[in-house]
């Protein structure tokens, strides 16, 4: 039988579809192969992260006389919607002997009233030198006028429990470290009040294994949280103290690095409600702007091949919503495997899986809603941006601005305020030297 040339053409036409079928099966198994390695890779790191971090307390049984005299040191700027909450906790603490000293950088607002309230120490410093980060300024000067043995540097956004200093106190002497940093179990009431604890998730795929930072000769293990950092007095001048790092955007983990340069002890625990945090009641804006400033401090200051595998899981973010995606709206010749449903049921799988992994991980840190962890993309989308940002700012050498005043991301200038003050210090007595009930 004779062909005819509809034939041929419909030939060609199946001819060609078969080879274009046959590139876009190669380009699929390509990537859906690549996208379950990086899965893999992924909960493999995870999976020994998880392993050595175990929060190992280590407490000794002290005498209430065997308890060091303890400085309190509270750092604050504008904090006049925290610094009440703050105080009446601090001031409530079931500890022996102690002070509470807050140090104010020159706020506007009602903060140093609401201190001197209490009766506690309040030092207002309004200048800020050259070559400092206010908050570790605000930290230096009130170390400067402390007279305790163990200093605890704490933010004014930090609800303390009567027993938690007790706790703290005992296991920074019972480890022998000179850090003992502890990350508050983080309250959220408003939406944009979740997304600090994708970021967290990451620090910790940056920071290391517990077991690690804990060990003074691992040194590319470190992390530490700057809203509750305990000092053995010795151990906090040996590190050269604030004025080591004092232009660092991130005080806390470059303290936790310079302990491990030094070889000196670091220990580092979260998931406990010792201390809670209500990060940033104000507005989205001020969360914008503190991790703004705060990604590309630890950008530059954390392990470079750690943060190499948290990218890893900022790729797995973006993959596992667009493959999911994928699966409904592919005939099955896009993936390795011709089966439509098998890979909606493996893309849902490894899709639930980060879910799983984020929500498992935060729960007993702080609050998570489980329908935050299950639409992460949206959420997570609005920190990935944040990120964005902050590398932007900081391969620009743009600056950064915190409660009006404005830093260098490149570390070697400060800082510009919007509104200069004159300089001045005071220093208003209060209660020294007793316990607060």
């Amino acid at each position: 039988m004779k062909k005819t040339k509809a034939d041929k053409v419909y030939k060609e036409v199946r001819t060609y579809n078969r080879k274009r079928n046959h590139q876009v099966y190669k380009v699929g198994w390509f990537f859906e192969s690549l996208y379950i390695s990086l899965v893999v890779v992924c909960f493999v790191y995870f999976f020994v992260l998880v392993q050595n971090s175990r929060n190992g307390w280590h407490i000794l049984d002290l005498k209430n006389e065997d308890f060091p005299f303890v400085s309190i040191i509270v750092p604050t700027l504008e904090e006049e919607v925290n610094i009440r909450k703050c105080l009446t906790s601090l001031t409530r603490l079931d500890y022996p002997n102690y002070e509470i000293l807050v140090v104010d950088g020159g706020s506007k607002d009602k903060t140093v009233e609401i201190a001197e309230s209490f009766g506690v120490n309040v030092l207002i410093d309004e200048n800020l030198p050259t070559g400092w980060i206010g908050k570790s300024y605000g930290c230096h000067v009130g170390y400067q006028a402390a007279q305790g043995d163990v200093l605890l540097f704490t933010d004014a956004d930090t609800k303390h429990t009567p027993g938690s200093l007790r706790i703290t106190v005992s296991h920074l002497l019972g480890s022998e470290v000179v850090l003992f940093s502890l990350l508050p179990y983080l309250e959220a009431y408003k939406f944009y009040e979740f997304f600090p604890s994708y970021l967290y998730f990451l620090s910790f795929l940056c920071g290391g294994p517990r077991d690690d930072i804990s060990n003074p000769y691992i040194k590319d293990s470190f992390l530490a949280s700057g809203q509750y950092m305990l000092f053995t007095r010795n151990g906090y001048e040996e590190l050269g103290g604030h004025m080591a790092i004092s232009s660092s955007l991130v005080e806390d983990v470059a303290l936790a690095k310079l302990c491990k340069e030094k070889e000196l002890g670091l220990s580092f625990i979260d998931g406990t409600r010792l201390v809670q945090t209500r990060m940033y009641p104000e507005g989205f804006n001020q969360f914008f702007r503190a991790f703004r400033r705060a990604i590309w401090g630890g950008i530059v200051t954390l392990t470079p091949w750690r943060i190499g595998f948290m990218i890893l899981w900022l790729l797995y973010f973006l993959f596992a919503p667009y493959f999911l995606i994928q699966s409904f709206f592919n005939d099955g010749q896009y993936f390795f495997w011709t089966d439509y449903t098998f890979g909606i049921i493996v893309n849902s799988g490894l899709y639930l899986a980060y879910a799983a992994t984020y929500y498992f991980y935060w729960r007993k840190k702080g609050d998570l809603r489980w329908w935050i962890a299950l639409f992460f993309p949206i959420t997570q989308l609005v920190n990935f941006v944040v990120i964005v940002v902050a590398i932007v700012y900081g391969l620009r050498g743009k600056k950064v601005s915190w409660r009006g005043r404005y830093y260098s991301t490149q570390g070697a200038e400060t800082l510009k305020e919007l509104d200069k003050p004159k300089r001045r210090r005071k220093i208003r007595q209060g209660k020294k030297h007793e316990t607060f009930k």
